[in-house]
């Protein structure tokens, strides 16, 4: 659920956004049925139908699908659709299995011939920016987790390739598609080597990118959560691995309840899910103790069989400025159950990520107006590097006695100024599906004044759509506006 209140604070304009919003609440609604936990509320229904609408919005002509619908449709993002459409067969009544059959069909017509998948020719952009075996073993595990049982052939070379790349990222995959095949002999292979590369903090890092091309932290929750829902398939995981990966994933989870991109997120949701399904609830009583600097400050009891989440608050009075040390212990319990440590703060410019690999810049051509006229707010997004981008983001804040003007928005994106646009508050959000290497973009907005007083902006902000823990930031705009 703290996952769920992340994803409703990110931008939803593109398809994946749209699914990461509505994935959630599948999986809550499979959850409730599967374990009995209450009945699922008339409001999931209700979000699930929005969802669904505005997914199938987005086919394409060849009857795939694409970030906002246009051609050519991805064969990557539409595995991933084909994923969630099937998961929400099973708890939603109006998803048209002719869609589900059509979007299967597209990607088997774009099979090779060879043991592996055509890309439609995006060079730069995620979801076919990824290398071929990475491609090729995310649409398998697309497939096989949609039923499908006619890719023998790509399942043999991408578990093939896995194994002799020793990629926790594409072992993971190969082993969800065999045990989908029920080919537990080759999965408990592939298991075997990511047993052996598990890191000491319980996760798993993928060797170079995932699907949507993410690295960093993303990567290492896709994988570690991809690894995760083999192990519970195989119905006989070593706990200890089990427990140890689990703990990392709810430790990697942000204050507000996300993990790292929404690839990540959804990921980790649905290993979670899975888990809380396999687990049930606590096997035996015990204590939790929370230490600030040695000094015990907060400590909660649990009865065996406990269901909901335990919850200590009020910490903050115990934090003050400088570094502190936080310790959680257990007390008569021999195996102690996984936590996150959530702490948030508010600025109004946060610092700059020296990792992040664009910059941006944003001014207002005057400090004053008057009710009425415009004044033009330029942003300009520069690619720091001298390699191409994938998909980037510029989030610029606008001051709220001012407003965009429709028109001009709607005709950035014709004139192919930026890719798409969403307005959420007083933030406008402006894709680029990629950057070319060094490339600068500028965006001028001619915001029309409507309100006197005197206003400052939330900061702007540029980063990378798949590695959005680096960014970059742009001081808030102010401004006076007076009446004439």
């Amino acid at each position: 659920m703290k996952g769920i209140e992340s994803i409703l604070r990110e931008p939803y304009g593109c398809f994946e956004q749209t699914s990461t919003s509505n994935y959630p609440n599948v999986m809550v609604k499979q959850y409730m049925l599967e374990t009995g936990e209450g009945v699922p509320a008339e409001g999931v229904e209700t979000l699930l139908d929005k969802g669904y609408k505005r997914l199938i919005s987005y086919e394409t002509k060849e009857k795939g699908y694409e970030w906002f619908g246009g051609t050519p449709a991805h064969e990557g993002l539409t595995a991933y659709g084909l994923m969630q459409f099937s998961d929400m067969k099973r708890v939603y009544n109006n998803v048209d299995g002719e869609m589900i059959n059509r979007t299967q069909a597209w990607l088997l017509s774009r099979r090779d011939g060879n043991g592996g998948f055509k890309r439609s020719a995006q060079a730069l952009d995620q979801f076919g920016r990824a290398s071929e075996d990475v491609t090729n073993a995310y649409i398998v595990y697309g497939l096989s987790e949609a039923g499908n049982r006619e890719i023998r052939k790509e399942l043999d070379k991408v578990y093939a390739k896995a194994m002799e790349s020793k990629d926790p990222y594409q072992l993971a995959l190969a082993a969800n598609s065999l045990y989908n095949f029920k080919d537990d002999k080759l999965a408990l292979k592939a298991m075997e080597v990511l047993y052996s590369l598990q890191d000491k903090n319980g996760s798993w890092t993928g060797k170079s990118h995932s699907i949507t091309y993410s690295q960093g932290n993303s990567l290492t929750t896709e994988a570690t959560s991809l690894v995760i829902l083999a192990m519970i398939k195989s119905g006989k995981p070593d706990q200890n691995a089990l427990n140890k990966s689990v703990q990392f994933l709810i430790g990697s989870r942000s204050g507000s309840g996300g993990f790292s991109s929404t690839q990540g997120t959804v990921l980790a949701l649905k290993a979670l899910t899975e888990y809380a399904k396999y687990s049930k609830k606590t096997d035996e009583s015990g204590t939790i103790e929370l230490y600030v600097d040695g000094k015990k400050v907060s400590e909660k009891s649990y009865e065996a069989g406990e269901r909901e989440a335990i919850v200590l608050n009020g910490l903050e009075k115990y934090i003050s400025k400088g570094k502190h040390t936080i310790k959680v212990k257990y007390k008569n319990a021999e195996n102690p159950l996984p936590y996150s440590i959530a702490v948030n703060y508010s600025t109004s410019l946060p610092q700059n990520d020296a990792e992040c690999k664009v910059s941006i810049n944003t001014k207002l051509s005057s400090k004053s107006t008057f009710v009425g006229e415009t004044v033009r707010l330029t942003t300009v997004l520069k690619n720091s590097t001298k390699d191409g981008l994938p998909m980037t983001m510029a989030i610029v804040g606008i001051p709220a006695g001012l407003s965009a003007q429709p028109w001009q928005l709607k005709e950035l994106t014709e004139k192919k100024k930026v890719d798409f646009y969403e307005v959420r508050d007083n933030n406008i959000f402006f894709y680029y599906r990629q950057m070319l290497p060094e490339e600068t973009r500028e965006i001028n907005l001619d915001l029309k004044a409507d309100i006197a007083g005197e206003y400052e902006a939330q900061a702007s902000s540029g980063y990378l759509y798949y590695t959005n823990e680096f960014k970059v930031w742009s001081a808030p705009e102010r401004i006076t506006i007076k009446r004439k």
